[in-house]
């Protein structure tokens, strides 16, 4: 079964201010959204399995809903050591970190999954993002290039790593273009300063 990851909640804080770990267990359920009880069952699977990636990152998405910031990042991190062939738990880590504008912490988690899967155009464009905010323009402008050429070979409007986790990469088809313009612009800009 194809894991869905909910890229839109991740990724559309470059625009919107939004973010949300990538894994909810229960994507296809019509119950409200309860994160105690997830936490519960996320508890109970790691009782009976310790060394599950998947319910660690559950309980680090009940955790990072519950308000348990620090818990959120130990379980996602354990996830990643648990399972280091998986993109998404470096993503999730991403996603925590940028609501708390840790610009560091960013740059790393989306380093190493970009290590992992460097063919992510969502990734290299969030990157891109990440560099040209802590002044690294032609970082940035390099990344915002690579999540370009990458999405421009992606055939449908998602990009499926080889974990089965999907990326929704319309944001980057319809703004790698501008962030570029507005990259060289600033990196001209400063250039002339000199």
């Amino acid at each position: 079964m194809r894991q869905l990851r909910i890229t839109l909640l991740i990724f559309a804080f470059v625009l919107c201010g939004v973010g949300s770990s990538p894994f909810l267990l229960a994507q296809q359920r019509t119950a409200p959204w309860n994160p105690q009880a997830l936490l519960e069952k996320a508890q109970a699977g790691i009782e009976k399995n310790p060394n599950s990636a998947f319910w660690h990152s559950q309980a680090g998405v009940a955790y990072d809903a519950l308000g348990y910031f620090d818990l959120a990042i130990k379980e996602t991190k354990l996830a990643s050591a648990l399972d280091p062939d998986d993109p998404g738990h470096q993503y999730s880590l991403f996603a925590l970190y940028q609501r708390k504008g840790m610009l560091r912490q960013q740059r790393e988690a989306l380093l190493n999954a970009l290590e992992i899967d460097g063919g992510n155009p969502l990734g290299h464009f969030e990157l891109g993002v990440v560099l040209e905010k802590e002044g690294y323009l032609e970082e940035s402008l390099r990344e915002y290039h690579d999540a370009k050429r990458f999405a421009a070979n992606v055939k449908d409007r998602e990009y499926t790593d080889r974990r089965g986790g999907v990326y929704e990469i319309e944001l980057v088809r319809n703004h790698a273009d501008e962030y570029i313009a507005r990259v060289t612009k600033l990196k001209t800009s400063k250039e002339q300063e000199k």
